[in-house]
C-alpha cells in the first residue's frame, strides 16, 4: 500500500477527512461509477491489494483453507493471517459487507438452482426449440465452472 506521513493529523481534521471520504463513497452505487472512481482514486497496486483482501475475508468466512487461499490468490501465509486477525478480532465492518455478499450469493443460488431446473426440463428431447435451451443451458454450466467463489 502507499505509505503515509509519519507526521500525524489532528483528531479533528483526520475524522473531518475520513468522513469525507465515506460520504463520496455512499454517493457511488452503481458498479460503473465505482469502478470508474477507483481506477483514478487507487494505484493499480492498491486496487488489487484491496481486492485481494476483502476476498480472502470472504474465503474465511466460507471456511476455505489458507493453503487455498494462498494457492488461488497468490498471497503469503502472513497475509492471510493478518485478515484473519481483522475477522476474528476486530472487522465488524468487514462482517458486514461479508453477511450481505453471502446473502446475496445464497439468493442468487436460489435462483440459479431454479434455473438450472428449468433449463434441464426445457432441453430434454428433441422436439423444435430444444436447441436454444440445450445452448442456454451449456453457457450457465460453462459460467458457472469459471467462477472462484
Amino acid at each position: 500500500m502507499a505509505q503515509i506521513s509519519k507526521y500525524r493529523l489532528p483528531e479533528k481534521t483526520d475524522n473531518e477527512i475520513r468522513s469525507l471520504f465515506a460520504e463520496v463513497l455512499s454517493m457511488l452505487s452503481a458498479k460503473a461509477d465505482i469502478f470508474a472512481f477507483l481506477e483514478d482514486f487507487l494505484s493499480p497496486t492498491e486496487r488489487i491489494v484491496l481486492s485481494k483482501r476483502i476476498t480472502i475475508a470472504l474465503l474465511l468466512k466460507k471456511g476455505y483453507s489458507y493453503e487455498a487461499i494462498k494457492e488461488v490468490l497468490k498471497v503469503s501465509a502472513p497475509t492471510v493471517a493478518d485478515v484473519n486477525q481483522k475477522l476474528k478480532f476486530s472487522g465488524q465492518g468487514y462482517h458486514q459487507v461479508l453477511d450481505k455478499i453471502l446473502r446475496y450469493q445464497k439468493i442468487s443460488n436460489v435462483f440459479d438452482k431454479i434455473e438450472t431446473i428449468i433449463l434441464n426440463q426445457l432441453s430434454l428431447g428433441s422436439g423444435k426449440g430444444t436447441g436454444f435451451w440445450k445452448d442456454l443451458r451449456y453457457k450457465k454450466l460453462k459460467d458457472q465452472s469459471s467462477k472462484i467463489i
